[in-house]
């Protein structure tokens, strides 16, 4: 059709995105079929292979007792600092599964929180999925893939950046870590920078048990 848009390269990231999910839901169906070498595949495949009710990794996605600790917090404080040019204070809540380091001074809020709970991959990609539905048309609340940042994948589907709300979100394993970033008198390029940057630490850090 005259005047239709090209696919842009982030449209082809959250269509590999919406097919993944596809796949794990067609999974899930086939998992229920009346074949007797469905169920007997089914039957034999250990539970770690087959896909929860929400698709997710079953035994890959358990909750973990990973979180952000007063001491990453601390770290996380001393890079923003650094980004910023400001001295932060910091807010901790280091209890697992979902924990927080809240950064602020006038002018600056930073969280960074990390969701180490049941399905947090598969959760981060519902919400991805989501996001996108309910940002369409508007490209500063669609979801922009951030190389670099979560576990590699097509298209970097496991970072994903929305301008119009200043957050970050990305995944390594289980760990869905979400960094909103709002910093006054910068530019969305650099908030995605500073963001990016805190994220890739913030694994870093919570890599521990």
């Amino acid at each position: 059709m005259a005047g239709a848009p090209a696919s842009s390269p982030h449209r082809q990231a959250r269509l590999r995105l919406a097919v993944l999910l596809g796949t794990g839901a067609l999974a899930l169906a086939g998992c229920g079929g009346s074949g007797s070498s469905t169920s007997s595949a089914a039957a034999a495949a250990p539970p770690h292979d087959l896909p929860g009710v929400k698709g997710e990794r079953v035994g890959k996605e358990a909750a973990t007792g990973q979180h952000v600790s007063r001491a990453d917090c601390a770290a996380l404080r001393r890079r923003a600092e650094a980004q910023t040019g400001r001295r932060l204070a910091a807010a901790s809540e280091p209890t697992p599964p979902s924990s927080r380091c809240r950064l602020d001074a006038a002018g600056v809020g930073i969280t960074v929180f990390l969701d180490c709970g049941r399905s947090a991959h598969q959760r981060y990609l519902n919400r991805m999925v989501e996001q996108n539905q309910f940002g369409v048309p508007e490209e500063g609340r669609e979801t922009h893939p951030v190389p670099g940042v979560g576990d590699p994948a097509p298209g970097d589907q496991n970072a994903s950046w929305v301008p119009d709300l200043g957050t970050l979100f990305a995944t390594r394993g289980n760990r869905w870590l979400t960094v909103a970033y709002s910093v006054a008198g910068i530019s969305k390029p650099r908030a995605r920078s500073g963001a990016a940057a805190l994220a890739r630490l913030g694994f870093r850090l919570t890599a521990h048990p």
